[in-house]
Parts: structure tokens; C-alpha cells; sequence
């Protein structure tokens, strides 16, 4: 394998892929080490991609692998309350070996860009006409994020270079009565980097057939078209797009390029939500017909969009201008004056007059074989919405266009407010909107806004107004916000607006375990542990779950109480003495997800059997030897140790020695003359109980 990328291909992506690596990402370093995860569902699969999101993660990935763990969440309409958990992966998933890319890098640019990016000694990009002094200090500067970089865009570009580079995987053991949650986490050792796992949760019944392209449109010129379309509106759903053309009425279409068409000019500020396309046109005055495909990050091919179909035309060399159109006091006719050059008119035979209800498109002849002396024209019967252009006839049958320029009868009336507004939101968090259509001859469509909050200002989601009573929404279902809010407001060809339609409330689908509650305190005496807790803060968290298991044993945890919430007390009477539990509380909300479970509590619960007072408690003074000889004497078993407390004169007992079981004396030399000092003996059971205070006073 080349140790430097020289494929002429190469070159041209990066001569226009470093922008977007600089600007349309984040700053690399300030992100927080994690797996980033999407995933799509086919008839009887589930298609998985994933990358790190840093290049240190990245590169450490790629020598640990990643691991693919499936949890069956739901079977049918039923939550489980304990998840089937499933390792698809035997082993952890890294790029495949370098002498298997041969073959693959052969015939498949983007493999080679992968394969160089992974496993080439150098990766110096290499670029012509004097650019190679620039991107060497790039090279140098940041190499490991040009790998990393270059790794994901080519797995962006081609699902089976994805699968190569350890970073896509499909899961073919799927039914479709199931849904999963996918979490997918490096085997990186977490002393050496500390990577956050990602996840996305999905079934089959999430199927969804890919969406055509939207505005495909095509500019036809001198044997040339400018061929442009939208993608921001289906910027999840495709990465890159095919354009096919037709030289037989549409009979047959042929690929324009050998790869697909990526857009490599995003910005994130300023940036345009359409990418062009210019193809060389064979000849002039033929039909030749066009459509466009999209490819989804999982390789998919989707359905075409509209043709676009046109003729390469060789252009007059002067355009005709609108210089006025004017509404006549009669509120129903236009006029119109237009200037053209002196020297243009010998190659034009007529005028034509277009009028459209949009500015862009419509246009239709109102007019025709105007006078090309005439340079003024009146048109009655408008609309409440007019664009008229002038076209300038040549006399070998090629037009220009002016410039359009509107006219609009005087109208203020706006349309009746939307009504009837329902949706449902999915499991993915897709949104489905209805209501009922507006019937007004001037209609022109609607704006749709969202609030996360009721009380909150809404936001416009529609880039235009549409004129469709419907339309298809996602929004994020893992965040905090258990609702969301639409309305919907209608406009007519004047852009005078309706009253806004009534609030709708959505709930979303709860796919967020609840936060853990935290233990407050606790009490073992008289045969009752007492267990207190403060419940979890979630809005939807409804009951508290207590288990219990002794310490030390194999046996499992034990469901001992179900407490609704707000309730946040247990007293477990069915503990034993001398025994210690673990405690531990789990969260379980309405929807039947439950919380990690809290740290446990270690808990004994006492023996408060009364116990006898120790038989004899003697003190002896020696002040010749300077000492005070104090003795005792218990005869009871399963004493552990002995509690000796002293105070001197007025002041508090403090606990002065602890003694083992089988010692009964002691020589007190720690004194003073002429004091009074007091002796508390205590005896400690092997059960934790103690035996009642003994207490002597001596005068030393």
C-alpha cells in the first residue's frame, strides 16, 4: 500500500474537505471522549454506525475495538422489566487487517483514503500548484486529526468502508415484534482513556422507506445546466446523491459521475441549504432529462426525484428590462413599460408579455407577438398575486428574460384560522401533524411552530410556507421536557396572516429511566430496621422499590417493599438479630423504567435482650506504690471485650481502656493526689449488646 495518497480523486476531495472538517465540526478538543451512535432500520434488519468523536479516542479504539451490546426492551406492547441482554460481539470490533484492504482500496477511492488513514506510515497530503508548503505545517501540526478525519468522512461516504474500519454492524437476528436498545462502548482499558458509551434505541416496526429528494431543479443554458436542490431537509437521511441523465426521452438513465456527489462546501454560519451540480450539455436544442437520487450513511439508495428536463440554448446577447408596472386605479389592471437596447432589436422579432402567482416559476405567455416598438401594455383581470416578466423573441427562436416584477390588487383580508390540529409521536421521536385545509382562492400556506413549554415563545419550523394541512416533525424524546407544543398559523398570497390555531399537546415516549432516590437515614433497635429515603426528583417517577440482601452471601436481592410515591419510609420487621443486610432503593417510573440502584447500606439490627449487671466491680488505693488497683468479676458468656470509663472530680466520663474478655484487673498509675475519681465498667457481647453500667468512686 502507497504511504502517501496520490490518487487524483483524493486531491480534489481534500482541496475542498478541509473547510468542512475546520469549520462544519466542533473544536475537537473540547469535546468529552465518546461513542456517537446513529443506527436505520431496513424490512428485516437493523444497520448500525458509530465513531469516537475525538481523534485520541479514535486512534486508541481502533487497537481495543468496540463492543455492540443489545438490550430487548419491549415485546410486543409489553416493557420488560428485566432487559434480555445480548454481546453481539465475540470479540471487540477493530478495522480489519491491513492486507485484507488490497483487494477493497483497488477499486474503491474511499477505502484507500480509510486504509491510508488507518494504516499508512505517513499521511501527507499532497497538493498541486504550490500548495504543498500549506499543508505540510497542516500535516506536521495535526496529523492524527487528518487521519481521523479523513477515516470518517470516507466512512460517511461508503457503508462497507464503515464496516471495514471496525465502525458499522448489522444486526440480522431482529424480530419484529421487538425493540432493542443498542449500546455501543470501546474496550479501551479505563486507565488509559476513559471513552462514554452511545446508544440508540430501535425496531423493525420503525421502518420508514427513504424520502425522495426534495426541489430538484435544473437552470439550462448554453450547452450547460446548473442543476440544484435542497439537502438541508433531508440532511439525516443522505450523505451523498447520484445525478442521472436521460438522451432518450427518458427511456434511459446514465450516471453523470463514477462516485457519488458529496457536499463538501457546508459552513456552519452562512451556509446555504442547496448543492449544485453544472453538466456539459452534448448540443444545444435537444431535450435531455434529469433526476436525482439520494445515499443514505448506510449505503442505501434511494428513490428519484422529479425530473427536470430542458433544452441548451444559445442566448440573445440583450435582456428586455421592466421599468415600471404600475396598478391602475381600477384595482383589477396592470401597466406595464419596459426599455430594450437600440442595438439588440435587429436580432429579436417580438416582445411577449408572462405573468405567474409565483416568482420563480408558472410563467405563462399572456400576451404573445407584442410589437418589438413597443415598449408599454396594459393586462386586466388580476390576480390577488401577479410576477410578470417581458421576453425578448430572437429571430432564431432563442428568448430573454427580464427581470419578474409584481403587481398585487389591494387586499387585506386575511385567512380563517387553522383548526382540527392532531399528531402523534413515535418512538424515534417523529412527529406526525393534521389539520383541517383552508379553502380560500387566495391561499397560500402555513407556518407551523413548536414550544418545548407550553408558557414559552414557539419557534417556526417550516422554512416557507407550505401548503399541505401536514407535515413530519422530529424532536429529541431523550431530554427532560416530557411534552411539546404546536400550532399553526395560515397565510394567503398576500402573506397576510391568520390567527394562530389552538395549542396541541404531545406526549413524547419514555425512553429515560428515572433518577435514583438517596438514602437519608436509618434505625435498627427493638427488632425494626427503619429505613428513610428522599424519592427521586423525575416527574414521572411513581414507585420506590426496597431491596434487601445479607451481607456476604451469594444469594440475590430480595424485593422486600414497593413504595408509591411520595411515600419515602420502610420498617423491615422481618430482620434478625446479629445479622447484617444490605439495603438498596431503585426508582421505577410510569413507564416501568427503573433506575440504576443507590450504593447500599450496611445495617445490624441489636440484640436488646437485657443483660445482667457485672457481679463484682472492686477498687483498691496503694498511694504508697501510687496506684489503684481495680478488679472484677462476670460470669456470663459471650462477653467479647470490657468497657473502662473514668471521670475526675465534676467532669464527664470518658472511655479510659477497653480490655479483652479473658483480662479482670488493672493497676490505674495515671494519678493525682487528692482527687476523687469515678469508675464505669461495661461489658460488650459478641451480639453488639452491652450489660448495664457498673459504677465505684474512689478518693485517692
Amino acid at each position: 500500500m502507497n504511504k502517501q495518497l496520490k490518487y487524483s480523486y483524493i486531491i480534489g476531495v481534500i482541496l475542498f474537505c478541509f473547510p468542512i472538517l475546520g469549520i462544519a465540526q466542533e473544536p475537537i478538543g473540547d469535546q468529552e471522549p465518546a461513542v456517537k451512535v446513529i443506527g436505520t432500520v431496513t424490512k428485516d434488519a437493523i444497520m448500525l454506525r458509530w465513531a469516537a468523536n475525538t481523534p485520541l479516542a479514535w486512534k486508541r479504539a481502533n487497537q481495543y475495538g468496540y463492543i455492540i451490546e443489545r438490550k430487548t426492551i419491549a415485546i410486543g406492547e409489553e416493557i420488560l422489566k428485566e432487559p434480555i441482554v445480548k454481546k453481539l460481539t465475540v470479540t471487540p470490533l477493530v478495522p480489519k487487517p491491513m492486507m485484507e484492504w488490497e483487494d477493497f482500496v483497488n477499486k474503491n477511492d474511499n477505502a484507500a483514503i480509510a486504509a491510508q488513514a488507518i494504516y499508512g506510515e505517513s499521511f501527507d497530503v499532497e497538493l498541486e500548484d504550490g500548495g504543498n508548503d500549506i499543508m505540510s505545517i497542516i500535516n506536521q501540526a495535526k496529523a492524527l486529526e487528518q487521519r481521523f478525519s479523513f477515516t470518517l468522512f470516507a466512512a460517511d461516504q461508503d457503508y462497507e468502508v464503515a464496516k471495514y474500519a471496525g465502525l458499522a454492524y448489522v444486526d440480522t437476528e431482529v424480530k419484529p415484534n421487538e425493540r432493542y436498545l443498542y449500546r455501543i462502548y470501546t474496550a479501551i482499558p479505563s486507565e488509559k482513556m476513559k471513552v462514554k458509551f452511545g446508544g440508540v434505541y430501535l425496531g423493525l416496526n420503525d421502518y420508514r422507506p427513504l424520502p425522495e429528494p426534495q426541489d430538484f431543479v435544473g437552470i439550462f443554458g448554453d450547452k450547460n445546466v446548473m442543476l440544484s436542490w435542497n439537502f438541508t431537509l433531508l440532511k439525516r437521511e443522505y450523505t451523498n446523491y447520484i445525478i442521472e441523465r436521460s438522451e432518450d426521452n427518458g427511456k434511459t438513465f446514465n450516471a453523470l459521475e463514477d462516485v457519488p456527489i458529496a457536499n463538501l462546501s457546508e459552513r456552519e454560519k452562512e451556509s446555504s441549504d442547496r448543492m449544485f451540480y453544472i453538466d456539459t450539455l452534448p448540443q444545444n436544442n435537444k431535450e435531455y432529462q434529469y433526476r436525482l437520487k439520494g445515499i443514505s450513511p448506510f449505503g442505501q439508495i434511494g428513490p428519484s426525484s422529479t425530473v427536470v428536463s430542458g433544452k441548451g440554448t444559445k442566448k440573445l446577447q440583450h435582456n428586455p428590462a421592466i421599468q415600471e408596472a404600475k396598478l391602475l386605479a381600477d384595482n383589477s389592471t396592470a401597466r406595464i413599460t419596459w426599455e430594450f437596447p437600440e442595438e439588440g432589436l435587429e436580432s429579436i422579432v417580438s416582445f411577449e408579455l408572462n405573468r405567474s402567482d409565483l416568482i420563480k416559476e408558472g410563467y405563462k405567455v399572456v400576451v404573445p407577438n407584442i410589437s418589438k416598438e413597443t415598449r408599454s401594455i396594459e393586462f386586466k383581470n388580476l390576480n390577488v398575486i401577479n410576477y410578470f416578466t417581458i421576453t425578448a423573441v430572437g429571430a432564431d427562436g432563442t428568448r430573454r428574460v427580464s427581470f419578474p416584477q409584481m403587481v398585487q390588487p389591494v387586499d387585506d383580508t386575511p385567512p380563517n384560522n387553522p383548526y382540527g390540529l392532531t399528531g402523534i409521536i413515535d418512538s424515534t421521536g417523529v412527529v406526525t401533524l393534521n389539520w383541517q385545509a383552508n379553502t380560500e382562492s387566495d391561499f397560500l400556506g402555513y407556518r407551523v411552530f413548536r414550544a418545548n413549554l407550553e408558557n414559552e415563545e414557539f419557534t417556526q419550523i417550516t422554512f416557507r410556507p407550505t401548503p399541505q394541512n401536514k407535515i413530519i416533525d422530529t424532536v429529541n424524546i431523550k431530554t427532560l421536557n416530557a411534552k411539546v407544543y404546536y400550532k399553526v398559523q395560515a397565510f394567503d398570497k398576500r402573506y397576510n396572516p391568520s390567527g394562530f390555531s389552538e395549542i396541541l399537546m404531545l406526549r413524547k415516549p419514555d425512553i429515560i429511566p428515572p433518577t435514583k432516590p438517596v438514602f437519608k437515614s436509618f434505625k435498627a433497635d427493638n427488632g425494626v430496621i427503619a429505613l428513610q429515603w428522599i424519592t427521586s426528583s423525575s416527574i414521572d417517577a411513581a414507585k420506590t422499590l426496597v431491596y434487601r440482601k445479607e451481607k456476604g452471601s451469594d444469594t440475590p436481592w430480595v424485593l422486600v417493599a414497593e413504595k408509591n410515591i411520595p411515600e419515602n419510609k420502610y420498617n423491615d420487621t422481618t430482620a434478625k438479630p446479629t445479622i447484617t443486610y444490605l439495603y438498596t432503593l431503585v426508582t421505577m417510573d410510569e413507564s416501568g423504567l427503573e433506575s440504576e440502584p443507590v450504593t447500599p447500606l450496611s445495617i445490624s439490627l441489636p440484640d436488646n435482650k437485657t443483660k445482667p449487671e457485672i457481679d463484682k466491680f472492686l477498687a483498691l488505693v496503694n498511694r504508697e506504690e501510687k496506684k489503684i488497683t481495680l478488679s472484677w468479676k462476670y460470669g456470663v458468656n459471650n462477653v467479647v471485650e470490657y468497657l473502662l470509663y473514668r471521670a475526675e472530680e465534676e467532669t464527664k466520663p470518658t472511655l479510659y481502656k477497653v480490655f479483652k474478655e479473658q483480662e479482670k484487673r488493672f493497676f490505674d498509675i495515671n494519678l493525682r493526689v487528692n482527687t476523687k475519681y469515678t469508675y464505669i465498667l461495661q461489658a460488650v457481647f459478641d451480639s453488639g449488646t452491652k450489660s448495664p453500667f457498673k459504677q465505684i468512686e474512689v478518693t485517692y
